[in-house]
């Protein structure tokens, strides 16, 4: 669809411009009436460049499937859009995040944004963080993150492409300049090989890095099937110490990678998370003995059909760990949406006094809220559903607590049509003892699948290709009720539950369905108490 097309199809008026897209239109139309003599090139490519901002502004708002209260990609499809290069510093958090430049030639080239927030939620874009340069010996920015040097300097270690693992130090205190090292790639590609495939030898790997240091070494995690773990004194030389993880205790398939890494002290243990390109992101719990990662625990932040994928944590001046990932599209990336790339709300980790991961969403959430509706208590008698009287919307936070003793599914339904054919379902099955997002019916004509997995092909053949619902494994402790923290936001959906998993899922419902309900699959009763519904204020520019 050409541009001309999209923009005749479409009526929505900008709140940010004293232009509706037909004045726009009606104004281009001008323009081409009235072709510009040479002596005003200079100031008709100014108001070319107007003119295309605001058409498409435009067309960003005219989606009504674009999240308001996510970090989404400022414009364009970005893919990948793995956030990288997080770090609290002087104040304020910095977050990068993979884009596509467009060089002259049409080609798209990887590259680093860059924003920064005082409050994780309203965000200012900076000058890209990082580039391809003339003489730079990579053709494109891939994953990394930041890390502080023994003099207290901020650092990225990226992954260069065609190149290796690369690293740059900070050039001034606002973090907009970026020295790429002289020495760079500091670990060079040697051999190339398949991400799923398993390698007896990996120490020439190169790719995605973190680095952080450990006493008076530097130590890098260089990303591979397995991972691979370097040393160095000064940033530069690296020695290979040996596989970064105690393969004996792998807890996950022979075909996964390890990517995007991220590695971190949380209490008086360690976290390693990362991604498999298949399977989404997951983390270990253990300890960092004689320069190797011993994992005791493993778990999932991404189940067959979700797509929460390439974590990037950084710590604040509060000691929190916060956490991102790039929650991936489920429908096509097409030009005419004119953007794709949509990051998860931030996350705090922290550990339980048993040694198990808790996951909340920050207190700077509260800052979004609008328009509260309270109820204190419900019941749902036998099978059925209820409509909650003043709840609705789709860019809404939830609260539900439910108190139920029977073996049947209950929970919640959201951004429902009014006729009941559309919804998002959200519920705990005691019996298989797993949260599950079922969207087979959230968005019409119904019968909606997702792949199983996120990239890499169908490669797990204990599922489906293609499944209808999202089950995270998920036990009530005896007498221990459901907590529902739900944040709905246009086309996202992020479950809490209990502070101890979230799960996201990617839905795509018609405008119009903002129906919310509570409901119960079983003859019992479940009463459900502490209701509260807000809407939530819209952070992102358009």
């Amino acid at each position: 669809m050409s541009r001309r097309k999209f923009l005749q199809d479409i009526t929505v008026t900008s709140v940010l411009a004293p232009f509706s897209v037909r004045n726009i239109l009606d104004q281009e139309n001008d323009g081409i009436k009235n072709k510009p003599q040479p002596a005003a090139k200079a100031a008709t490519e100014q108001q070319d460049l107007e003119n295309g901002t605001r058409l498409l502004r435009a067309k960003l708002l005219n989606d009504p499937l674009r999240p308001t209260y996510h970090f989404v990609s400022p414009e364009g499809n970005a893919y990948p859009f793995d956030p990288n290069g997080a770090i609290f510093w002087k104040g304020k958090y910095h977050l990068g995040y993979i884009y596509q430049h467009n060089d002259e030639k049409g080609n798209r080239i990887h590259w680093w944004g860059h924003v920064v927030s005082h409050d994780l939620f309203h965000w200012t874009a900076l000058p890209p963080m990082l580039t391809v340069g003339q003489g730079d010996p990579e053709t494109g920015i891939f994953s990394g993150g930041a890390f502080l040097s023994k003099e207290g300097v901020p650092h990225l270690v990226y992954h260069g492409t065609e190149s290796g693992n690369c690293i740059a130090k900070a050039a001034d205190d606002e973090l907009n300049q970026w020295e790429k090292f002289k020495q760079n790639p500091v670990l060079p590609i040697r051999k190339k090989g398949e991400l799923t495939e398993r390698k007896d030898d990996n120490s020439q790997n190169a790719w995605d890095p973190h680095i952080w240091l450990e006493g008076d070494n530097y130590y890098q995690i260089s990303g591979g099937n397995p991972a691979a773990l370097f040393k160095s004194q000064d940033l530069v030389g690296w020695k290979y110490v040996g596989t970064f993880m105690d393969e004996t205790k792998r807890m996950r398939n022979d075909s996964e990678d390890w990517s995007c890494p991220d590695f971190f002290k949380l209490g008086k243990k360690y976290v390693a998370v990362a991604i498999s390109h298949n399977l989404g992101t997951q983390y270990y719990i253990g300890d960092f003995v004689n320069e190797q990662f011993v994992p005791e625990k493993h778990a999932r932040m991404n189940w067959y059909g979700g797509t929460f994928f390439a974590p990037e944590t950084l710590v604040d001046n509060k000691g929190r760990r916060i956490l991102w990932g790039w929650v991936l599209e489920r429908r096509d990336y097409k030009d005419e949406n004119g953007w794709s790339g949509t990051m998860s709300l931030p996350r705090v980790l922290s550990l339980s006094e048993k040694g198990d991961l808790i996951v909340a969403p920050p207190d700077e959430v509260k800052l979004l809220r609008f328009n509260e509706k309270v109820i204190n208590a419900l019941t749902i008698n036998g099978k059925g559903e209820e409509k909650v009287a003043g709840f609705s919307g789709n860019a809404v936070e939830l609260h539900a607590k439910f108190s139920a003793r029977q073996n049947e599914a209950f929970g919640l339904k959201v951004l429902c049509s009014e006729d009941g054919k559309e919804e998002t379902i959200i519920k705990y099955d005691p019996v298989k003892k797993e949260i599950v997002i079922d969207y087979v019916n959230s968005a019409r004509p119904g019968n909606v699948k997702f792949p199983s997995y996120c990239m890499m092909g169908y490669l797990d053949k204990s599922v489906p290709e293609f499944v209808s619902e999202q089950r995270a494994p998920f036990a009530l402790n005896p007498g221990e009720d459901l907590t529902l923290e739900v944040f709905i936001d246009k086309s996202i959906v992020e479950v809490f539950v209990n502070s101890r998993i979230c799960v996201t899922q990617r839905v795509y419902p018609t405008p119009d369905s903002t129906v919310i309900k509570v409901f119960s699959e079983g003859g019992g009763s479940v009463k459900v108490s502490g209701l509260h519904c807000w809407q939530m204020a819209k952070t992102n520019f358009c």
